[in-house]
């Protein structure tokens, strides 16, 4: 298993799915087809809310789900949202940020989970992005 998918805490599921992914993770994902089936889809511009809202139906469980995006600092790539905005559209979906990883030196991941999943929720209730978590941080009114 490479690296980066121990980060992203691969656990041999059958499958991956990697969308708009950038030409550094091809290795990562040619490695990968090892373990699992790749599908991979390309777009120019990712709108969360109707990616989000496409795939939810068929997220079953604690799916894993990573949502990559451009590095503040990347000099290679921008994008109008970062680790800290934009993602206030899957609040309705009851998703909420767990963990972030960094890819390389243009991209991060920020892995979201339903909300019912989390045991405990330790952000602060001002970085909470779904009602539940606002009600369950342990550091609340910051």
């Amino acid at each position: 298993m490479t690296p980066l998918f121990k980060k992203l805490n691969y656990k041999e599921q059958p499958n991956i799915v990697a969308i708009n992914s950038p030409k550094t993770f091809d290795n990562e994902l040619e490695e990968m087809s090892k373990r699992a089936t790749i599908i991979k889809e390309f777009m120019e511009v990712i709108e969360i809310e109707q990616f989000i809202s496409a795939i939810y139906q068929k997220l079953k469980g604690d799916a894993v789900i990573w949502l990559c995006y451009p590095k503040m600092t990347s000099k290679n790539y921008k994008c109008d949202f970062n680790r800290d905005s934009g993602w206030t559209s899957l609040s309705k979906y009851n998703l909420e940020l767990v963990r972030q990883v960094s890819i390389d030196d243009d991209f991060s991941a920020l892995r979201f989970r339903k909300v019912e999943f989390i045991k405990t929720i330790t952000r602060r209730e001002s970085f909470a992005i779904t009602k539940e978590a606002k009600k369950r941080t342990t550091q609340k009114g910051m």
